[in-house]
């Protein structure tokens, strides 16, 4: 006489349901590489800054900025650099903790609030052609990539 215990599967149902219950356990992990990527590798000209009570169209794309991976900003503008440091997160967040520009600056209107929009800097969305960050106050910087 067989002995089957009677919360036994037999061997293939087993076989079916395996892979289902596997397949339930894999999660994906997505690298900060991926998720930001369109961020990445791209130099950015500005095309439009709306920040506070003021727009600047910057068609003339004499400012331009790109982000490393390692949290580094660095750019130009008509004036002079432009370097900084970021931080992103999974959200679509970004920090932008400085930005620095030399000197010759201080008087171009479009490079200062460029870096005033950076600075407050809340969220970003990226694809490979374009890049919008939006700041506090409601205001943009928008940008497109190097063609």
């Amino acid at each position: 006489m067989k002995r089957t215990h009677r919360y036994a599967l037999p061997g293939f149902t087993l076989a079916l349901l395996l892979p289902v219950f596997a397949s339930a356990c894999i999660v994906v992990v997505e690298e900060d590489r991926d998720r930001h990527r369109h961020l990445y590798g791209s130099e950015w000209y500005l095309e439009v800054v709306f920040y506070r009570t003021e727009t600047i169209q910057a068609s003339d794309r004499t400012v331009r900025v790109s982000f490393a991976e390692n949290g580094v900003l660095s750019g130009s503008a008509g004036c002079g650099t432009i370097n900084g440091f970021y931080t992103v997160n999974e959200n679509g967040g970004i920090e932008v903790d400085s930005v620095d520009m030399s000197s010759r600056c201080g008087g171009e209107q479009a490079a200062q609030l460029f870096a005033d929009g950076l600075r407050s800097a809340r969220t970003y969305e990226a694809d490979e052609t374009s890049l919008r960050i939006a700041t506090d106050n409601n205001g943009y910087l928008s940008f497109t990539a190097e063609q």
